[in-house]
């Protein structure tokens, strides 16, 4: 079962991230850094839904489905997969020593805490290996906040959209009907 739960969650990630490009491009200040990047709450949602690996898993795989889609693919672009997924596992550990508790995705207050956490910690995790594999990547040296900007964005964006998802009736009748399973 988590392993089609894992294809889904990849080919979602692609999709969103094809997504954010064509609804948010004019807010991408280059390849890797957009204002708004819708994908950063799929990355903490996958490792919340999914757990620690299966999460993970999802993420980079997603990532790897964007690679096609780049003109060039690089060692930069696999450090990037790998920041990818690493960020969202390094925020709800901080969390968890932060508060002592594990995070709970139905507190908005939690999951915009666990978002500032990710954000400061995607973002940091990127630019120390471009500083480290590709020093041209650092264009300006407010591209780190702007990147943890997007990414912030994004997760409450996604936090705010999964808030009202799970609001529907039709959606509320098949979360009530897994419940009970």
């Amino acid at each position: 079962m988590p392993y089609k739960l894992i294809i889904l969650s990849s080919l979602a990630f692609l999709g969103l991230h094809e997504l954010n490009g064509l609804l948010f491009s004019h807010l991408s200040l280059n390849s890797h850094i957009s204002i708004i990047y819708l994908p950063g709450f799929l990355r903490l949602l996958n490792v919340l839904v999914l757990g620690p690996v299966f999460g993970t898993l999802a993420t980079m795989l997603g990532e790897i489905l964007i690679l096609p889609f780049l003109n060039t693919i690089n060692v930069t672009d696999a450090a990037d997969i790998f920041c990818s997924g690493l960020g969202p596992l390094i925020a709800i550990y901080l969390f968890k020593i932060n508060l002592n508790r594990s995070v709970d995705p139905t507190f908005t207050k939690d999951l915009v805490f666990l978002g500032l956490i990710y954000s400061f910690s995607n973002t940091l995790l990127h630019h120390l290996a471009w500083a480290i594999i590709e020093p041209s990547a650092l264009i300006w040296s407010m591209q780190f906040f702007e990147m943890m900007l997007g990414d912030m964005n994004g997760v409450l964006l996604g936090a705010l959209a999964l808030k009202t998802i799970v609001k529907l009736p039709f959606i509320r009748k098949k979360i009530d009907q897994l419940d009970k399973l």
